[in-house]
């Protein structure tokens, strides 16, 4: 699926899931949608799965 994407681009797709985890924790913190121990969870999902994903694609986080 992402075989002929370039590496900047692979960069730009990890960079934007740390990023949905950032948001995901803040949302948790500072609004009612749902509780901070929901928001913990969902965000270090992120940034694990951003991790896994640059370690697999040989990219920098």
């Amino acid at each position: 699926m992402f075989g002929n994407v370039s590496r900047k681009a692979k960069t730009a797709y990890v960079s934007l899931i740390g990023l949905a985890g950032t948001i995901l924790l803040l949302v948790g913190l500072f609004t009612s949608l749902y509780r901070f121990g929901v928001g913990i969870i969902l965000a270090v999902a992120c940034w694990v799965g951003s991790g896994i994903l640059a370690k697999y694609w040989e990219v920098k986080k």
